[in-house]
């Protein structure tokens, strides 16, 4: 059965972190710099997730089907040209349980959050050829603030 979003605390955050750490994993391996980053340094991230959850600098959110973690969301405030604003770090759902409306609550409940602190904006990025999360962002009322362009040498 799955659950509404949870907010995660530290210890809630301690008892998933492998999973953690691989949904982190698993959503770097999409991303232009794959190559360079490893499952020790999704690791990393999770730790200093963890971290800032224990300070209050951070918030985690959690969707259970039982007690199996299958999705989550971290977003922490942060300053962006002459706002402060809420980034959305990273979502994630597991494979299996997409298209279910799963990451769309995990977004509302940030944002149910940010509302509550008075914040007037949330923000995240997205890689270009994730054409899935860029629609979901975008059915959920967010706009394209900026691109960012690379090319290899």
């Amino acid at each position: 059965m799955l659950s509404e979003p949870l907010r995660l605390n530290r210890e809630q955050c301690l008892k998933y972190k492998e999973r953690l750490a691989n949904f982190y994993y698993s959503n770097i391996k999409s991303c232009s710099f794959f190559n360079s980053f490893s499952y020790e340094d999704a690791e990393q991230k999770i730790e200093g997730m963890i971290e800032y959850v224990s300070s209050g600098s951070a918030i985690v959110f959690g969707m259970f089907d039982n007690e199996n973690l299958i999705g989550y969301v971290w977003a922490y405030e942060h300053p962006y040209r002459e706002e402060t604003r809420v980034y959305v770090n990273e979502i994630h759902v597991d494979d299996a349980y997409r298209n279910r409306g799963i990451g769309k609550q995990l977004l509302h409940e940030v944002e149910i959050m940010a509302k509550e602190r008075g914040y007037g904006a949330l923000y995240i990025h997205a890689e270009g050829n994730n054409i899935d999360a860029i629609r979901l962002y975008q059915n959920e009322g967010y706009e394209v603030e900026r691109i960012q362009l690379r090319k290899q040498l």
